[in-house]
């Protein structure tokens, strides 16, 4: 077991860097929530919480020091640097916007733990059919504003390049850029198990990588990030593209739009699955197939089965018949889903109220308690006899004088 602050430094450090959408939120919510029984069993999460490792992110990567983000992501991974290494068990930093690190500043990284640390890098990664839709979802939830085929065109166009998408679901080349000072059996990537496996599977693997027991953590305490239906994700798009200038991102975008409507409301609706025409499974298919080649050839360790990342062209699941992330979402459907939408707006708007009278109701008795004792004093203070009444207090120095006295 490791034990905080004997010097003798970390025996492993895990440098989570990605991918986005790999169900990285549910290992990290699983880990933080029970960061006590991951301590007990030598592991180490430097920080106070999962927003630590992002703000570290974005210091890392020279991104701290923007307005928009809070002054103490302000030498954040310093910070956790420095505590991982006063620990003297395994360590692990997580957090998946690390995968869009440039190559010098995976390198820093790295090597901030010295040449005596033990470094491994862990990549979860999955296949592309289903990253290709949750990717365009994603920026979507992020004020974008593009089209699912103008997106997949785009891919297409660029493909090769330093673009976000390549530099964060190109697995091999993320894992090129992160462990490139590093021997290949420190190199970990984890695959994320094909759609009807559940999320147990993924987690057994994370944990026996990270030496953690995973049958002594509680994972229905965590869940991932819901995917949206077609109709919610079109809707939310167009909200994107009437706003104007309203609610930028970054800003409140995130906690009016992203965090109230996309994640509180519209996630709870039943809508149509995300599906890829069978050209775009298609053009999704090799480009896995690409990648997973790839990974075969750096020869990293791989915590599952590289087969995992190249599903079959065909989707086994579909219905023939059900429209795709090609077709248009029908005026009828989005209207069906906007008065959903705003129904479960005006509910959210009831909670909060609700919420807010209730604190301001404790606020007032919190309030009227202070004025009944302030009263109470007053009057004990009015019928203690004169010569019995305590001095007011006038600081330390007046005290120690009145004692001399």
């Amino acid at each position: 077991m490791g034990t905080q602050g004997q010097g003798s430094g970390p025996a492993r450090v895990f440098l989570h860097v990605g991918s986005p959408k790999t169900g990285t939120t549910f290992l990290q919510n699983v880990l933080w929530s029970q960061h006590d029984t991951a301590r007990e069993q030598g592991l180490l999460l430097p920080g106070s919480s999962t927003a630590d490792h992002y703000l570290a992110n974005l210091d890392l990567r020279g991104l701290s020091a923007q307005e928009h983000h809070p002054d103490r992501a302000v030498g954040m991974w310093r910070r956790l640097v420095d505590e991982a290494l006063a620990w003297d068990g395994d360590v692990l930093i997580t957090h998946e916007l690390f995968a869009g690190a440039t190559a010098d500043h995976a390198a820093a990284a790295v090597a901030a733990f010295g040449p005596e640390t033990e470094v491994h890098l862990v990549v979860t990664a999955r296949d592309l059919v289903r990253q290709v839709p949750a990717e365009w979802q994603e920026r979507i939830k992020h004020r974008r504003t593009a089209t699912f085929p103008e997106f997949v065109d785009d891919l297409v166009a660029r493909t090769g390049e330093a673009t976000w998408f390549w530099e964060v679901h190109d697995y091999a080349a993320l894992v090129r850029r992160w462990g490139s000072t590093l021997p290949p059996e420190r190199v970990h990537v984890v695959t994320v198990p094909g759609s009807g496996a559940g999320s147990s599977l993924l987690w057994e693997r994370f944990a026996g990588l990270l030496g953690l027991d995973p049958a002594s953590f509680d994972l229905t305490r965590s869940r991932a990030n819901r995917s949206l239906g077609a109709e919610q994700v079109e809707l939310l798009r167009r909200v994107n593209a009437a706003l104007g200038d309203a609610l930028p991102h970054p800003g409140p975008y995130s906690v009016d739009v992203k965090t109230m409507l996309a994640q509180r409301v519209l996630v709870e609706h039943p809508g149509t699955r995300l599906r890829l025409s069978p050209e775009d499974r298609a053009l999704a298919v090799q480009w896995s197939r690409d990648v997973a080649r790839e990974l075969e050839r750096l020869g990293v360790d791989v915590v599952g089965d590289l087969a995992e990342l190249v599903p079959p062209e065909g989707d086994p699941e579909a219905d023939p018949t059900a429209p795709t992330l090609r077709d248009e979402v029908s005026d009828e459907r989005l209207l069906a889903e906007s008065v959903a939408a705003l129904v479960g707006v005006l509910d959210e708007h009831r909670e909060r109220r609700a919420e807010r009278d209730n604190a301001r109701r404790q606020l007032q008795k919190v309030r009227a308690e202070l004025a009944q004792a302030r009263r109470a004093l007053a009057e004990a203070q009015a019928q203690q006899p004169e010569s019995e009444a305590a001095p007011p207090a006038r600081g330390l120095a007046g005290r120690l004088r009145r004692t001399r006295e």
